[in-house]
C-alpha cells in the first residue's frame, strides 16, 4: 500500500512527522482487511461447510496427490489450536524497557523463525501466523522490518508498514505506550482449506489493535496510532515453493487483472 501522506523534500520537518504518523495509522487501520484472503463466495462456503469439514478434507485427499498432501493440514493432528495466539521464539539481549513519551524502548525481544513455521501442517500454519504477527509488532517498537522480511519474502506487508520504518530511521520518533499493536485469538480448532486452491488455507479469528499505542512525533502532541479496535477476520495463507505466504485478499483480482492483460 503506498501512503497517502508522500512526504516531499520541500515540507517542513514538523509536517513531515506528522505525515509519517498518520500515514502508519492508515496502514495499520487497514490491516483487518488485509488478512481477508477469499472472496465473500469462498468465505460464505467455507462457513456453511464447517459441519462436514472432516468429509470434505478426506474427498480433497482423495481428489489429487497435491489435495491429499494438503489435507494432512486439517486432518493429521486432534490438536485444538484455538485460542489466543501465542509465540515465545525470541532473541533477547539485554532486560526490555519499554518505550515512554520521551525514549525509544530499548533491547527489545527478537522474534525469530520456528522451527516448524514452513511444515504442511497446522502447526507450520500456526508458528508461520504467529511469527508474523510478532514482527509486526516487533517492526513497530523498533523500526526494524528485518524480521518481518523472513515472513514475507515478497515485501507485500513490508511495503505496508514502510511508514513505521520510515517514521523511526528519517524522523526520530517511536511507538510506546504498549508492547504490542495487534493480538489475535483463532476462533477454529483447525485450519480450514479452500475449495478453489487446495494450496490456500483460512482460519477464522478476531483481531484486536491495542488502543493504548500512541506515536511520538517530534514537535507535536502524541496521537493513537490504531483507529480501529479490529474484530472478527480471517487469517489466509497459501503454500508456495516450500513456504507459507501470507495472503492479502486481493490475489482474485490480481489474477483477473492478469487473465484480462493476457487476453
Amino acid at each position: 500500500m503506498n501512503s497517502p501522506f508522500p512526504v516531499s523534500s520541500i515540507v517542513t520537518r514538523r509536517a513531515a512527522l506528522l505525515a509519517a504518523g498518520a500515514g502508519a495509522a492508515v496502514t495499520l487501520s487497514a490491516c483487518a482487511q488485509s488478512v481477508h484472503p477469499l472472496s465473500k463466495s469462498s468465505e460464505s462456503a467455507s462457513e456453511s461447510a464447517s459441519a462436514s469439514e472432516s468429509a470434505s478434507s478426506s474427498a480433497s485427499a482423495s481428489a489429487s496427490s497435491s489435495a491429499s498432501a494438503s489435507s494432512s493440514a486439517s486432518a493429521s493432528s486432534n490438536k485444538s489450536y484455538k485460542g489466543p495466539l501465542k509465540f515465545d521464539n525470541y532473541e533477547k539481549n539485554g532486560t526490555y524497557v519499554p518505550a515512554t513519551e520521551t525514549e525509544k524502548a530499548k533491547n527489545v525481544p527478537k522474534p525469530l523463525p520456528p522451527e516448524h513455521m514452513n511444515d504442511r501442517s497446522p502447526e507450520g500454519i500456526y508458528e508461520f501466523t504467529g511469527f508474523w504477527l510478532a514482527a509486526i509488532n516487533y517492526l513497530m517498537l523498533t523500526g526494524d522490518s528485518e524480521p518481518l522480511k523472513k515472513a514475507d519474502p515478497a515485501d507485500v506487508y513490508v511495503k505496508q508498514f514502510d511508514e513505521y520504518v520510515r517514521l523511526y530511521q528519517d524522523y526520530d520518533g517511536w511507538a510506546y505506550g504498549a508492547d504490542t499493536l495487534m493480538e489475535m485469538s483463532l476462533l477454529a480448532d483447525l485450519p480450514r482449506q479452500s475449495t478453489k486452491n487446495p494450496n490456500q488455507y483460512t482460519w477464522s479469528a478476531n483481531l484486536t489493535f491495542n488502543q493504548d499505542l500512541k506515536a511520538h512525533v517530534d514537535g507535536s502532541a502524541p496521537h493513537k496510532i490504531a483507529k480501529s479496535e479490529g474484530g472478527r477476520t480471517y487469517v489466509g495463507v497459501e503454500y508456495k515453493n516450500g513456504v507459507w505466504v501470507m495472503l492479502t485478499g486481493h490475489e482474485d483480482e490480481a489474477s483477473a487483472s492478469a487473465s484480462s492483460a493476457s487476453a
